[in-house]
């Protein structure tokens, strides 16, 4: 088989579940009797292999005679658990038990690499997904609104000196925001300045002194440098967010095939009610 056959979306269903069937055999073969524990030879090579993923060594022989005797031992305990019923109406077992099945599905979709044109097709039918946004480089100088007796006058006072060139670091009030920002997004400068303070700037001229915009902390004279606007990412730039998510996406349509032929080896019956009439409501 061609590595090439990995990469075809049309097969991974497939792929899907022949795998999910052989992890389910390797997981299954080492109990063939309920009294009887057998440790194949792939069950130590993988209790080997977590072992080396962890500590980036393979085991020693007496590390992994450790690692075989900690095998047998919660396996006896989980089939002993198992006859005393104590997986049963376990909310916490049910969800875990449920998340070890999702995370299957992922690691082996994670294991499959899309031939680049799948990833460029995804991109062009989810391209709002990598838009980049607006980005403005600003200069300002804050203004405590609690320092001065008249603020406005010491607003205009500073707007003048800095069109005779006064050095615009020596005017205004101290404070812990930077005297510029660089090709800053509107969400980062709302989450800096307070919320609607972004949407204030783009109504700005570019290249020169304007104001006063209000903060959540004061008043700022601004200085609008540039202004970068909206636009699609190159795929180049995003190939790797395009891949995480297309692997999400394809992690949820496989899971939702493998529910779909799980619960279809089931019959459902839904027993009692589940609404309550007006009447009953009004009787409680």
């Amino acid at each position: 088989m061609s590595h090439s056959v990995f990469r075809e979306p049309l097969l991974h269903f497939a792929l899907i579940g022949a795998l999910l069937f052989a992890v389910s055999a390797f997981f299954s073969s080492d109990d063939p009797r309920q009294d009887e524990i057998v440790v194949t030879q792939s069950r130590i090579d993988h209790l080997a292999a977590v072992f080396e993923r962890r500590w980036q060594r393979p085991p020693t022989e007496q590390e992994l005679n450790r690692l075989v005797d900690n095998f047998v031992r919660e396996e006896v305990l989980y089939r002993e658990a198992l006859k005393l019923g104590l997986d049963r109406d376990d909310t916490v077992i049910r969800r875990r038990l449920r998340m070890k099945m999702e995370f299957l599905a992922k690691d082996l979709i994670d294991a499959i690499e899309p031939e680049d044109r799948v990833l460029r097709d995804y991109f062009a039918v989810n391209a709002e997904r990598y838009l980049e946004p607006a980005q403005l480089t600003i200069q300002q100088i804050y203004f405590n609104r609690d320092t001065h007796k008249n603020l406005d006058a010491t607003i205009e006072t500073a707007r003048a000196l800095l069109w005779e060139g006064a050095p615009e670091n020596e005017l205004g009030d101290s404070s812990l925001l930077q005297r510029r920002y660089e090709a800053e997004s509107s969400d980062r400068l709302d989450r800096l300045f307070g919320e609607g303070f972004a949407e204030q700037l783009q109504r700005l001229p570019q290249g020169e002194w304007s104001g006063p915009v209000e903060s959540a902390y004061g008043l700022h004279l601004v200085l609008l440098e540039s202004v970068k606007t909206q636009r699609t990412a190159q795929f180049d730039d995003v190939r790797a967010a395009v891949l995480r998510d297309w692997q999400t996406d394809e992690q949820k349509k496989i899971l939702e095939a493998q529910y779909d032929t799980y619960r279809n080896a089931y019959e459902l019956r839904v027993e009692g009610k589940l609404k309550q009439t007006s009447e009953e409501m009004a009787l409680q």
